[in-house]
């Protein structure tokens, strides 16, 4: 409710959703920066905090898509329509920012390699190691990002869509009342 005015269905799920995508933007910049030679991307303390917060909004899409799974099976009609392409919406954000969280898996051990390999007597092979383990851990960030920007757009675009008609709600006839006749006069 807003102001004491119900909420339309659409514009609900419209917001949702749309919350939702900037939320996984706002976590795609809060990654550590990889293209910075200051940058400490294999920080654990750092890594933890951002796989933490893209773990909660995994959870979440996956209980939102499960509620509006939910929703669809009980309900018909118009709305079943849009909570289906919301439930889509949804399913296709919790696949991608769970590559990218399976990403910062990744991240974190090449980060946990670069903590042993700091503790080793320095020597080429020792050098080599650190420099590869350091390439895969900004790799595997920049691909997380990339995997969260990419959910966070889909969702802004399947937002917009849900206030849109499918084609089948298009072009479906509505069948017309019978007409009622007229009722009939008695004269005496």
């Amino acid at each position: 409710m807003f102001h004491g005015v119900p909420l339309s269905f659409a514009f609900d799920d419209m917001s949702h959703l749309h919350g939702l995508a900037e939320r996984i933007h706002n976590a795609a910049d809060e990654l550590p920066l990889t293209d910075s030679r200051y940058a400490r991307s294999d920080n654990l303390d750092e890594l933890d905090e951002r796989v933490v917060d893209i773990t909660g909004l995994f959870v979440h899409l996956a209980t939102a898509a499960a509620f509006a799974d939910r929703m669809a099976r009980r309900n018909r009609g118009q709305e079943t329509d849009v909570t289906r392409r919301k439930l889509t919406g949804l399913t296709r954000a919790v696949g991608t920012v769970g590559r990218a969280l399976a990403d910062l898996g990744e991240a974190v051990a090449q980060a946990g390699l670069l903590h042993q390999l700091s503790g080793l007597p320095g020597s080429p092979e020792r050098a080599d190691a650190a420099r590869a383990a350091r390439t895969a851990v900004d790799v595997r960030i920049d691909s997380a990002r990339r995997h969260l920007n990419e959910a966070g757009r889909q969702l802004h675009h399947d937002a917009d869509r849900l206030t849109r008609r499918t084609p089948q709600a298009a072009t479906a006839r509505v069948t017309p009342l019978p007409a009622v006749p007229a009722p009939t006069t008695r004269t005496r």
